[in-house]
């Protein structure tokens, strides 16, 4: 098997590498945070939209880790337009990313072609990536530790991400509960396999706001 594909089953039996499905996947530690106040999908303002790459930037570095190693994914399908296969044949020129998995989804009835390759995580690196997802230019994007398995994607205006462990989940949500997405629109998931006898400790601001997203 392809390093990527070894290291991914690895670190996550069971699953496939697909963005849109991970929150649906059993076995995950997952949230989500919304970088836009209001829940809005779109920027006001150039000001803003530095902001929303700002808050972008803080959560990747807290979840992958500067300058840590990465795998970097984009998803190919046959379904693509013209414009959305040249744009990723630039992207993957861009970040030397080559074909190294396929595979066929019966949920989404497509067979998915996995474009990856190793990248240190930056800050302010990976912006136009970002930018593109903003902009519904560029979808299946990720990037996942190549030590710990920890995963972010980034959709529109906000990211999930995944953790090994609960407890390595709930910390960043206690740092970040306040780009929690507004009521009902929020995600909290953990491992069964990992919670027994577990427990947590937040504040309670920090639990007022886990409540009122998960509304």
């Amino acid at each position: 098997m392809d390093p990527f594909q070894i290291d991914w089953l690895h670190l996550h039996p069971n699953s496939w590498p697909i963005a849109h499905h991970l929150r649906d996947t059993p076995g995950w530690n997952m949230t989500r945070f919304h970088l836009l106040p209001e829940s809005r999908k779109a920027c006001r303002d150039h000001l803003e939209l530095r902001y929303l790459l700002n808050r972008f930037n803080k959560v990747a570095d807290t979840v992958l880790g500067n300058g840590e190693a990465c795998w970097m994914v984009v998803l190919s399908s046959p379904n693509e337009n013209t414009l959305h296969r040249k744009r990723i044949a630039r992207i993957a020129k861009r970040w030397k990313l080559t074909p190294r998995w396929s595979f066929y989804s019966d949920t989404d009835r497509l067979t998915y072609t996995v474009m990856a390759n190793m990248v240190m995580w930056r800050p302010d690196h990976f912006n136009r990536i970002f930018l593109d997802v903003y902009h519904q230019r560029l979808w299946g994007v990720l990037w996942m530790n190549y030590e710990t398995g920890a995963v972010l994607t980034p959709n529109e205006a906000g990211v999930e991400i995944s953790q090994p462990t609960p407890q390595k989940l709930m910390d960043i949500v206690s740092r970040y509960y306040g780009w929690l997405p507004e009521p009902g629109l929020g995600l909290l998931k953990f491992d069964p396999a990992q919670m027994a006898g577990a427990s947590f400790q937040v504040s309670k601001a920090c639990s007022d706001a886990i409540a009122r997203s998960l509304g």
